[in-house]
């Protein structure tokens, strides 16, 4: 039969997984009878490269039907991968489903697609309203109900620029309220400090080598409220510990780590080029930063909110920059 090409493409890659997995699900009612084979651009445990296992599940088969294949993330494949993807479009086999998140690689397969016809999903970046109506959606979705005003709170909260946070937020607080049912009070009980959410929104912008977004927010965040470096260094640390279980490639069992936050942290490790020897520099740094955000520099040395502030913004373009920050803090004396 002719290929069934489904290819979603947007810039943010958890709203994008989100529709993969949707078009997978349509795909599957539509053709009941076909497995799924969900492959990524890493090496699996047979060995086998990305082409390797395209080609593998993809060729017909005399012990059955090829599955429904899935490639979540287009843009980490390989040349080959990418180009064999693209000849397979006009072929006729099982179906195909393929995540992009906009990257300048991979983007000969949807010109091609494109060409072809092909069904094309393009997933823009949420507004406000949208994300509104994600919380509810997502709460239903987990068997609970937001009130307009806890929606509300949670968006406002959470930000706008981490979907998959909102989310993950959305269904704690219906697994943690009483029938499911979240109120504005379970919301603020919750997420107490916009500071506290911000700094991460901070740092998923350093991450990203975002540089004037990362300082536009934090620039924000210290002109609402006072103390926000401490904040900001806590999301660093966090985000640091998160690269480092990532790179390691350790189990996450027991540590408390959800799998969409590993997912993060090694988006975050591609898009920040970390190896472990850069997250020990920083990490490393990272005590005596935090030491003088809180008090000071030792020997009576404290310095001012506003030299705090400078520390702390210097600190993030640095990192948002690239560079691997080493200890020098001064007092302005």
């Amino acid at each position: 039969m002719a290929r069934e090409v489904t290819l979603v493409t947007g810039p943010e890659p958890f709203l994008v997984e989100r529709q993969v997995r949707e078009a997978v699900e349509q795909t599957q009612q539509r053709h009941p009878e076909l497995e799924v084979a969900r492959l990524s651009s890493s090496s699996g445990e047979d060995g086998l490269s990305l082409s390797e296992r395209l080609t593998q599940n993809l060729s017909p088969s005399l012990f059955g039907e090829p599955p429904i294949v899935v490639v979540p993330e287009l843009a980490t494949a390989d040349e080959t991968a990418i180009d064999l993807i693209r000849s397979e479009l006009t072929q006729e086999g099982s179906p195909l489903i393929i995540g992009h998140n906009g990257a300048a690689r991979g983007r000969g397969v949807i010109n091609a697609a494109k060409k072809a016809d092909c069904r094309i999903i393009t997933v823009k970046k949420l507004r406000e309203a949208d994300l509104r109506s994600l919380v509810n959606q997502v709460a239903r979705e987990s068997g609970g109900q937001l009130s307009p005003e806890a929606g509300q709170r949670l968006v406002e909260a959470i930000g706008t620029d981490q979907p998959e946070l909102l989310v993950s937020a959305v269904r704690q607080a219906v697994a943690d309220a009483p029938e499911g049912r979240v109120d504005e009070s379970a919301v603020h009980t919750m997420v107490p400090l916009q500071a506290r959410i911000s700094s991460f929104q901070v740092v998923d912008h350093i991450w990203a080598g975002r540089l004037p977004e990362a300082v536009r927010l934090l620039r924000g965040m210290e002109q609402r409220e006072r103390g926000v470096g401490v904040a900001v260094i806590a999301a660093i640390a966090h985000g640091l510990r998160m690269m480092a279980v990532a790179e390691s490639g350790s189990s996450i069992e027991g540590l408390g780590v959800a799998p969409w936050q590993l997912d993060r942290a090694r988006r975050n490790l591609r898009s920040w080029h970390a190896t472990s020897a850069r997250i020990a520099h920083v990490v490393a740094a990272l005590p005596e930063y935090d030491a003088t955000m809180k008090g000071g520099l030792g020997d009576g040395v404290a310095l001012d909110d506003e030299q705090k502030l400078a520390v702390v913004e210097e600190l993030v373009v640095r990192l948002a920059a690239g560079d691997r920050p080493d200890v020098v803090i001064d007092s302005g004396d």
